[in-house]
């Protein structure tokens, strides 16, 4: 079950996050009616009716969205790994409660504010799972994620869709 995960306060790291991905489980999006890219963009919303997104904050150099080849030349595997700096009791527990699921993730180009869109239903959604709970590169503790979908022709797509939030998901001000 998804929740939502504010920025970690700044006792719990030296660096406060930058960047923000939105995730819904693929449970809520509507796999039968996903809508058809136009100029590989996703203009409409995937989700279905009633259901909205849930963010997570991150570091922004961790996110790193890569589409390798799959087995087949005509298939990308998308791949992301943000990076929750510092350890909170909500964090962990948040990371706990979705190791496992499958879900659909939107993400968000800095220098112009583009959003993307990965883990539509050929993919069977990004499996979220944990790669390291402690520790992180640099020293800082923390905890890093990975996002992977399954072999797909199409791994991510712009996104010009609406992006509605969980009311108590909205950050503070």
């Amino acid at each position: 079950m998804l929740f939502n995960l504010d920025k970690q306060n700044k006792n719990s790291k030296q660096n406060s996050p930058k960047y923000r991905i939105w995730l819904a489980l693929l449970n809520d999006v509507d796999v039968e009616n996903w809508p058809k890219p136009e100029d590989a963009t996703i203009s409409e919303t995937v989700l279905k009716e009633g259901k909205k997104w849930n963010y997570l904050d991150s570091t922004p150099t961790s996110i790193n969205p890569s589409a390798a080849p799959g087995e087949s030349p005509l298939n990308g595997v998308l791949t992301l790994t943000p990076v929750i700096e510092g350890i909170s009791k909500k964090s962990l527990q948040w990371v706990f409660d979705n190791t496992g699921e499958d879900v659909v993730v939107i993400w968000e180009r800095c220098a112009d504010g583009q959003k993307f869109i990965g883990g539509n239903p050929c993919s069977s959604g990004l499996k979220l799972s944990y790669t390291n709970i402690g520790t992180l590169d640099g020293g800082i503790g923390g905890i890093g994620l990975q996002l992977q979908g399954q072999e797909c022709p199409e791994p991510f797509y712009f996104y010009d869709g609406p992006l509605e939030v969980e009311p108590d998901a909205a950050p503070a001000p």
